[in-house]
């Protein structure tokens, strides 16, 4: 996964929102509506990304899906277990 998200040139992804964004809001200043949503869809929709995106990420964190992660996992409760021997 980390690979992935190095891969990702994320400049470009924050230039084009920041452009949406720009655009959008000065055309509501001049009283144009560019994008097709009122301020409540917007916010509605950045809620239920967050709320997907934080979801996602816990599920990722707290959970072990590869080999390295099983192996710690493993080793945790071997080291776990050695303590409540003594």
């Amino acid at each position: 996964m980390k690979e992935i998200l190095k891969g990702i040139d994320n400049k470009w992804v924050r230039l084009t929102i920041l452009v949406v964004v720009f655009a959008n809001t000065a055309g509501m200043m001049l009283g144009y509506q560019i994008l097709p949503f009122d301020n409540e869809q917007i916010a509605t929709g950045i809620s239920i990304v967050a709320l997907a995106a934080s979801e996602i990420w816990n599920h990722w964190k707290n959970n072990s899906y590869t080999k390295p992660a099983k192996e710690a996992d493993t080793y945790l409760e071997s080291r776990k277990e050695k303590l409540k021997q003594k």
